[in-house]
């Protein structure tokens, strides 16, 4: 018989997945006697990449399923190569276990790398430039060498490349999307959330022990590895979350299902093809139980750019569209941090660089309960190691 999904099921299945319902995806994974570094390792193999180009944002987007670890856990995940941080699909940073880094990138990189050569165009460097920088910064780094991206643009600078500011990024880019480089280890000493950004290492040093996966294998992988990690999705949700061909995504599905990694079902009246879903059989399980927080209250505050919203192209589940302009202010593509109430989005935070407080704002026709907030408040304040701040509504 086939499965049906009400799109209520369909928000409990995806916040199991996702590791906000207070099951934490951590401990599931890692068994018994596990260290803080163990768990971020787990959370994010599980997730199988989350956004991590805010680099605060994204070890929140960690802490926040895995209760009881710090920001220094998952400082120390980075300096141990458990994690690395670099750009697996689309162009953009995410977290990765460093065993996935590379396959992922060797499935994902036609599509991406085919527009680098028109952005060199536009930026202005030649061909004969990219080949010295690479050359230069190979160098540099080998022998377990670090360096963070104004001691890699010294380095460019030293060996007489005439390079502009603007250039750098895309030059970085270019070095880890092609699995040359990863940002890997912390600075000596660094924790808490003003933590340096990881710093640059070539990856075949730090990455010891990579997962070797190519054609049908990586695809069964990569679609299992995504549904599992986001718990009920549509052919369309993989398509843009990977930037895969719509072929490489209907063939990846379709050999997951076959190998009875993930099962297939239906949403409530959603006729066709856009109603087909495709479950992880286990978060399944999750579809008559209550989404909730880990204190109970069923209240979160999620980090900028979480997968929570960002996982998936329909976001109707999670958000109400009608807030997108409070949630991405200028349609910059800049998610804030939202404050999450069983499930649904229903507002924004910030902490005051000035005053230090938290100020959350709700969205319009939303309630937001300070009250029952605040166990949640108190488990930020405990993974960053700070005081906990005062929390106000705006």
């Amino acid at each position: 018989m086939s499965i049906t999904l009400t799109d209520a099921a369909l928000l409990r299945v995806r916040m199991r997945a996702l590791g906000l319902d207070g099951a934490c995806a951590a401990d599931a994974v890692t068994p018994g006697e596990a260290t803080g570094a163990d768990r971020v390792h787990s959370v994010v193999a599980h997730l199988f990449a989350l956004q991590g180009q805010d680099w605060r944002s994204s070890q929140w987007a960690v802490g926040s399923r895995a209760p009881g670890i710090s920001s220094g856990d998952v400082v120390e995940a980075m300096h141990t190569g458990r994690v690395v941080r670099s750009w697996p699909m689309r162009g953009t940073v995410h977290l990765v276990a460093s065993e996935d880094i590379g396959w992922m990138q060797r499935l994902t990189n036609p599509r991406v790398l085919a527009g680098a050569p028109k952005r060199r165009a536009f930026l202005g460097v030649s061909d004969a430039v990219l080949e010295r920088v690479t050359e230069v910064s190979l160098a540099a780094l080998a022998g377990g060498t670090s360096l963070d991206r104004a001691e890699l643009g010294q380095v460019w600078t030293d060996a007489g490349i005439d390079w502009k500011p603007n250039w750098r990024y895309h030059l970085i880019w270019w070095l880890c999307q092609n699995g040359l480089t990863t940002f890997g280890p912390i600075a000596a000493g660094a924790g808490g959330s003003s933590a340096p950004e990881p710093r640059l290492v070539l990856a075949s040093e730090w990455i010891t022990a990579p997962r070797i996966l190519d054609g049908d294998d990586a695809l069964a992988e990569f679609a299992l590895r995504y549904v599992r990690g986001r718990g009920a999705v549509s052919r369309k949700d993989l398509a843009s979350w990977a930037l895969l061909p719509a072929p490489s995504v209907a063939r990846g599905l379709e050999l997951a299902v076959a190998r009875g990694s993930i099962i297939t079902a239906r949403r409530d009246d959603v006729a066709g093809a856009a109603g087909a879903l495709w479950v992880d059989p286990t978060a399944l399980a999750a579809a008559e139980s209550a989404v909730d927080s880990p204190d109970g209250t069923g209240w979160r505050l999620l980090p900028a750019f979480d997968e929570h919203l960002l996982g998936f192209s329909d976001r109707s589940p999670q958000f109400d569209a009608a807030h997108l302009g409070e949630l991405v202010p200028g349609k910059n593509g800049v998610f804030l941090a939202t404050v999450v109430h069983r499930g649904r989005a229903v507002g924004t935070w910030r902490r005051d660089p000035k005053s230090q407080a938290v100020t959350v704002t709700a969205f319009p026709g939303e309630h937001i309960d300070i009250a029952a907030l605040t166990p949640e408040l108190v488990r930020w304040a405990a993974f960053t190691g700070g005081d906990i701040p005062d929390l106000v509504l705006r």
